[in-house]
């Protein structure tokens, strides 16, 4: 046997999708794929950016049949498109919205589903075909891609249904995107795989979550993230009756779990994976600390770091988590690699200290980020803190009782919202923007020309300072920092004094410099003004908030 069936476990007539209180039934799926696979480029690819799940899974069937592999990126940003059309020439866009066409690529609209003829059979997928593309979310770094077979994708599906108590005829409805991992594995193989249907949309707040489930037959599916489910449990969300809720993407408390499962009176199942590997392990939070790999996968601990490997798993992979190993199938999730830090010779974690920033009352969302050291600004933790109505005192207070003092975050920033993607995660891209946005950190890779100033060689004060040879005198230096400072922070900051100023180099006119500003305390601003290839000058600006 070289392949697997497009789908499998679902008697004829049976429902693969749910739309608007309407089934689509698995025969319509697969007539309508084949119409639209003789429109896609054999052996080529095909950028499926569809956010109505049906259409999403449509073009996805299709590209199977056709097959062509299916690039599935996080991020919709034209510039993102028109790089991956870059990378996969000949690439094709499959879109359900008109404002997602990109001149670079063909693009294709599926929101029409094609008329196709009589179903004749189930396609049958060859095991080595490349079925998707995914990228990671870039909360670790820059997005990298991954690639699945549809042999691996069939055993990791087959693994997961063999795990939970999931029957066919349930319906999933996912609260996360198709193009994520975890929405791809739960809401597209994991139905295609088990007989299952699959809810169009993709909720997002409590009420549309309980709006949409009060839709759908069932038994029914939560597919979730924590951010979802901490939202529910604390608006008070009323939802129907659940058969289980699945849960993935961050680490979920255990006393969320608890909340979730006694409100709902469903099973939680927390899902560990990553995009690199796919769904590795489930537990049920409350019940157990301890996750339990699936399927013939196993663990092994090395040179300090854990290797996964068997069941799905086409090769080795080495995990970028640390994991407590109970045996070969069963761990503790301790943290991710890239989470650890070391400040003032002490280690710690960043999930860590986030869940404990996390359980400060009247904190709905929050993210602790490790600025590092650029030779310029020391490495420091920047808290941020959605917290209507609190204070960064109160929140602060709350964690010296809790925190050793080298971990409390310095600056907290609260914020009125965190930049999440999709599917929840937050990128290191956007911490750091965030954190610039706020005056802490360096000036943005990619803000260009925004960010960069020049005085002009014309200005009729120059001439005055060493005629012949003119240069910005310093007093002016500081009052564009100044009005950098105002700029950044608004008026109701004044610079009340300049406790610390070095001139390293003179600065000429018509050179382009930058300014960069670090609020360090709430009456310190740490400046520097550089050159593409040298520091100008730097040092602190004492500050005042006005009344």
């Amino acid at each position: 046997m070289n392949g697997a069936p497009l789908l499998r476990g679902f008697a004829p007539g049976a429902p693969i999708g749910q739309r608007d209180r309407q089934t689509i039934t698995w025969e319509r799926l697969v007539s309508s794929a084949s119409a639209l696979a003789a429109r896609l480029p054999s052996d080529g690819y095909c950028v499926n950016l569809c956010e109505d799940r049906l259409n999403f899974l449509l073009g996805f069937a299709a590209a199977l049949m056709a097959r062509s592999t299916s690039l599935l990126p996080q991020s919709r940003a034209p510039e993102v498109i028109r790089t991956l059309g870059g990378t996969y020439p000949g690439s094709v866009l499959l879109t359900d919205r008109s404002d997602q066409a990109d001149s670079t690529l063909t693009g294709i609209d599926i929101s029409e589903w094609p008329a196709g003829g009589e179903t004749a059979c189930v396609p049958e997928i060859p095991f080595a075909h490349e079925a998707a593309l995914l990228f990671t979310s870039g909360s670790t770094g820059t997005p990298r891609p991954h690639v699945k077979t549809w042999l691996s994708l069939v055993r990791a599906a087959a693994a997961v249904q063999a795990r939970l108590p999931l029957v066919p005829g349930s319906t999933l409805l996912g609260a996360v995107p198709a193009q994520h991992m975890w929405g791809f594995e739960m809401t597209v193989m994991l139905p295609l795989q088990s007989g299952c249907a699959v809810a169009a949309g993709c909720p997002l707040l409590p009420a549309e979550i309980a709006a949409a489930l009060e839709s759908l037959p069932s038994p029914l599916w939560l597919v979730a993230t924590p951010l979802h489910l901490r939202a529910c449990v604390t608006a008070g969300e009323r939802l129907p009756p659940v058969a289980g809720v699945l849960s993935a993407t961050a680490a979920l408390p255990a006393e969320l779990a608890l909340a979730v499962e006694q409100r709902y009176r469903a099973p939680l199942f927390e899902i560990y994976g990553s995009t690199e590997t796919g769904t590795l392990a489930t537990r049920r939070p409350t019940q157990t600390a301890i996750f339990e790999t699936l399927g013939e996968i196993t663990l092994s601990n090395g040179s300090g770091v854990t290797v996964a490997q068997g069941g799905h798993l086409m090769e080795p992979v080495t995990l970028n988590d640390v994991l407590a190993l109970h045996n070969e199938t069963q761990f503790v999730f301790r943290g991710r690699t890239q989470d650890l830090v070391k400040i003032a010779g002490k280690r710690g974690s960043l999930a860590a200290l986030n869940a404990e920033l996390g359980q400060v009352p009247g904190v709905k969302d929050s993210a602790v980020w490790l600025r590092e050291d650029d030779g310029r600004v020391e490495a420091r933790l920047v808290a941020f803190a959605v917290a209507p109505g609190k204070n960064p005192h109160e929140i602060l207070d709350h964690l010296r009782q809790r925190l050793d003092p080298v971990f409390l975050p310095r600056p907290l920033i609260l914020v009125d919202s965190l930049p999440r993607n999709r599917a929840g995660k937050l990128s290191q891209e956007s911490l750091r923007r965030l954190a610039a946005t706020h005056g802490h950190g360096g000036p943005l890779q990619d803000a260009g020309k925004a960010q960069w100033q020049e005085v002009p060689a014309a200005h009729p004060a120059l001439p005055f300072h060493f005629p012949g040879d003119p240069l910005v005198p310093g007093v002016w230096l500081l009052g564009l920092v100044e009005n950098a400072v105002r700029e950044r922070f608004g008026a109701c900051l004044s610079v009340c004094g300049v406790p610390d100023a070095r001139f390293r180099r003179v600065l000429r006119p018509a050179e382009t410099f930058c300014i960069t500003l670090d609020r360090v305390a709430v009456d310190r601003i740490k400046f520097s003004v550089d050159t593409a290839n040298a520091c100008i000058a730097d040092g602190t600006l004492a500050v005042s908030e006005r009344p």
